[in-house]
């Protein structure tokens, strides 16, 4: 109401003419004032399809409890990425822009058709294309996965040695290169490559391939995706030692906005705990296999 009463006074103190340009002025920054920033955010098509399922019942702003059935990697990194840019103050609205794969989400925010991928990706790759990415802070160091099969595969349950699992075929998707290069370092003898991630557990249930390098689940550490359920090899694991970090087109139109909002809003998740939270209650940092063998 106060500003109502200064834009009259202005308004009816000036000529005709100034006061048109006055008015359309007053009109046009307070538009500006108010709109949102919209996002594209470039995401995996389960990650869209998991997060849906998430916050059917909950928005993600409400999000406290990461212990869910939907809480794998890129699922829980798309609303942590949410919380951390509402956290660092930015008005948005969104749009998730599906894709098959990580990789084509990444190629879509080099080439600004969207402003930011949801999930973190490898330090190394966001160098190659430095000249087109802003990059945050690393979110995700030195993690550890599980090899996983189907509960009836007695023979591969029974593997203890690097030497034991080579003799079993793996299945990756082709485009996830740290993991195709980790199952390669393994001496893997048979690695099947398939397009995405819901093809690896149908590969697995159909016997064509027998295990899967998988996040540790929060509570039995089972994974299920399509029906098919998969348990961990059990006392194995494979480490990986890498940095991974959120990107930002430096092509978007509001790069800095959002990177600045990103970045003010991942050290307040990171000071009030809620990164390394979100990562321990979903299962991807689980103490459970903190004495498991490495086989890497």
């Amino acid at each position: 109401m106060k500003m109502n009463k200064i834009s009259s006074i202005v308004f009816t103190s000036c000529r005709p003419a100034l006061c048109v340009m006055l008015a359309l002025t007053f009109v046009f920054s307070a538009s500006l004032a108010s709109a949102k920033v919209h996002l594209k955010i470039a995401a995996t098509r389960s990650a869209i399809e998991l997060f849906g399922n998430w916050t059917a019942g909950t928005s993600w702003e409400q999000i406290s409890n990461f212990r869910n059935l939907n809480a794998g990697r890129p699922t829980l990194e798309l609303i942590l990425q949410l919380q951390a840019l509402k956290a660092g103050n930015l008005d948005f609205d969104f749009e998730l822009v599906p894709f098959a794969d990580s990789e084509h989400a990444k190629q879509e925010v080099i080439a600004g058709r969207a402003d930011l991928a949801s999930g973190v990706i490898e330090d190394n790759k966001i160098a190659e294309h430095a000249s087109s990415l802003l990059k945050t802070e690393a979110i995700l160091k030195n993690f550890e996965l599980g090899i996983y099969v189907l509960p009836t595969n007695e023979k591969i349950l029974k593997v203890t040695t690097i030497e034991e699992l080579r003799t079993f075929v793996a299945v990756v998707v082709s485009s996830w290169a740290l993991d195709v290069k980790a199952l390669e370092d393994m001496k893997i003898e048979k690695i099947v490559k398939v397009g995405h991630r819901d093809a690896m557990y149908l590969k697995i249930k159909a016997q064509e391939a027998d295990f899967m390098l998988n996040q540790f689940g929060s509570s039995d550490m089972m994974a299920e995706n399509r029906g098919v359920k998969l348990v961990p090899v059990p006392n194995c694991k494979v480490v990986f030692d890498v940095n991974r970090s959120w990107i930002v087109s430096k092509n978007s139109p509001n790069a800095e906005e959002i990177f600045t909002a990103l970045s003010a809003g991942i050290k307040k998740l990171r000071d009030n705990g809620t990164i390394q939270r979100a990562y321990t209650e979903s299962g991807f940092f689980n103490a459970r296999v903190a004495n498991w063998k490495k086989l890497n």
